[in-house]
């Protein structure tokens, strides 16, 4: 697959391996209030339209990317980079290659939820096609909405 300008070179993506789980539940933690557990990480590779991505950086689990594919239709569950790794790129690579396997995958539609006072994931998501079709209100535990957005393929 081609590297979008700007997505570090040292910066890989594969398929997850239940190998990853305690370093995907690690970042995880550092990331969201209520993050998932680690037996929710680990029942994911027993889902049959469930895929997990990781990003490595230097070797180094540094990122991940929770999808579940519903042909036609796709959907980003999950998603963090650890915050040591934010701003350098790692949400664009995982992105990028979503993006590249869903097309692959002949999807046609991917979608997601983000908090709308998220605005740095909104602009990622934006910069790779995806825009604002709903609000599900008082989405979060706090209850803040989420913003549906969708990007067509």
């Amino acid at each position: 697959m081609q590297r979008r300008q700007g997505v570090s070179s040292s910066i890989r993506i594969r398929e997850a391996s239940l190998l990853d789980v305690p370093r995907i539940a690690k970042i995880e933690k550092k990331v969201y209030p209520r993050p998932w557990s680690w037996d929710a990480f680990f029942s994911e590779f027993f889902k049959s339209y469930s895929r997990i991505f990781v990003a490595e950086c230097n070797g180094r689990v540094c990122g991940y990317l929770v999808l579940w594919l519903f042909p036609p239709e796709a959907y980003i569950a999950n998603v963090a980079v650890d915050p040591e790794s934010q701003g350098k790129g790692v949400g664009s690579a995982l992105l990028e290659h979503v993006v590249a396997y869903c097309q692959d995958e002949q999807i046609s539609c991917i979608t997601l939820e983000v908090r709308r006072s998220n605005l740095r994931a909104q602009a990622l998501y934006k910069r790779f096609g995806f825009e604002v079709v709903g609000i599900r209100r008082g989405m979060y535990h706090d209850g803040e909405d989420g913003l549906i957005m969708e990007k067509l393929l």
